[in-house]
């Protein structure tokens, strides 16, 4: 994917050599390619040249020299103490690297979601893809795929969000709370999360991308962002279709992802159509429980009794996925309307069936099922689905 171009103009060579190197072998190279210069002259040249750099880092007098030449560029002052310099954005040059990269990350943030809040249209960013994971049924294990979902992005270079909308927040018996906040961006308080970024938008919408940078947290073994679930469970409980679909679109206007992994709970009303409506496609998870198929054919059917053709309109996006292949027998999908069948089955995990057992990426099969599942799913074109 595109990364982010960080300028850093600093005296020292070594330093910019040191922060290069840290940067290309952690989570941030992910996300930021590095430009180094030791004099005003030389970034100036560099944009006049009609390079791009989406952040400039600077010590305080080179960024002095810089600053009339580039007036609409973001910049962070590095320097040795407070009030070295004239800039609203001041960090310490020579605090730990991680902290140094993240704070910059989101300066970076706030400054691209400015002009995005502003404008009049609040369609997703171009390029953002969003997949839901959805069943009729509890215990298919929607969860355990869209979290891999997410990692398996991760791993293809995809910046990745997984928002878990289910009313009952399992995602903790992966996402352990003794890593709630590793690598987060601010918001370290487990409180901020769902429910106060929904109570953002209703009293400052215009700050609800900038308040989202902040109190993002981002897990390690995911390699992926999240936001905490909500504090008070009522928030959830009387959620609405347009204020989900305005998460989604808060995230997407970010312009810091290139995709978003919804986790849906089991029901079937006005909130899950207007995610299916916001998003690329749509998993419809299955396993060897013909009760479950059941399930799935009965909430197909409401959908189109309640919705009529905007539901109809929706079935190109629902992709069936068969969870727990090694035990399912192979109930037929004929009666499933002919909508797409993915051929990649997930594996069933016996060391997940135990309460509080399940551990994320534990199983090298399930891993792989599901990044070959992505694949096809965004780098693919869906080539594996046929029609039943």
């Amino acid at each position: 994917m595109n990364k982010y171009q960080l300028a850093v103009a600093v005296k020292e060579q070594e330093y910019s050599k040191r922060l290069a190197d840290y940067i290309r072998d952690s989570k941030f190279g992910e996300q930021w390619q590095v430009v180094a210069f030791t004099h005003a002259d030389a970034c100036k040249r560099y944009v006049k040249q009609g390079y791009k750099i989406d952040l400039l880092a600077a010590q305080p007098e080179l960024l002095k020299e810089m600053k009339d030449e580039l007036p609409s560029m973001p910049t962070a002052a590095l320097v040795l103490k407070p009030g070295d310099s004239e800039e609203v954005h001041e960090l310490h040059q020579y605090q730990p690297l991680p902290l140094l990269l993240q704070r910059l990350t989101e300066i970076h943030a706030r400054a691209a979601a400015h002009p995005v809040q502003t404008a009049e249209a609040s369609e997703k960013m171009p390029g953002v893809k969003v997949i839901s994971v959805y069943s009729a049924s509890g215990g298919t294990g929607k969860t355990a795929l869209a979290l891999h979902l997410a990692q398996a992005a991760s791993t293809h270079r995809y910046r990745t969000f997984y928002l878990n909308l289910e009313r009952w927040n399992t995602s903790e018996m992966w996402l352990k709370p003794q890593r709630y906040g590793d690598g987060s961006s601010g918001g370290e308080a487990l409180g901020e999360g769902l429910s106060e970024l929904l109570y953002g938008l209703k009293a400052q919408p215009e700050q609800s991308v900038t308040w989202l940078m902040e109190h993002r947290k981002r897990d390690a073994l995911l390699q992926s962002d999240y936001l905490a679930a909500c504090t008070n469970l009522e928030d959830r409980m009387t959620l609405s279709g347009e204020e989900a679909a305005d998460l989604v679109d808060v995230i997407a206007r970010s312009g810091q992802y290139d995709l978003i992994v919804i986790d849906l709970d089991s029901g079937l009303e006005e909130l899950h159509t207007a995610i299916f409506e916001q998003s690329n496609q749509v998993l419809w998870m299955l396993n060897g429980d013909v009760s479950v198929s059941i399930k799935q054919r009965m909430a197909l059917r409401y959908g189109e009794q309640k919705w009529g053709e905007r539901f109809k309109r929706l079935s190109p996006k629902f992709v069936f996925v068969t969870n727990r292949a090694a035990q399912a027998e192979r109930v037929s999908l004929s009666e499933m309307n002919g909508l797409a069948y993915a051929q990649v089955q997930l594996p069933e995990v016996p060391e997940w069936r135990g309460a509080g057992q399940a551990k994320l990426l534990s199983s090298p099969s399930f891993r792989a099922a599901a990044d070959k599942l992505f694949k096809h799913l965004c780098l693919e074109g869906g080539s594996s689905f046929v029609e039943r």
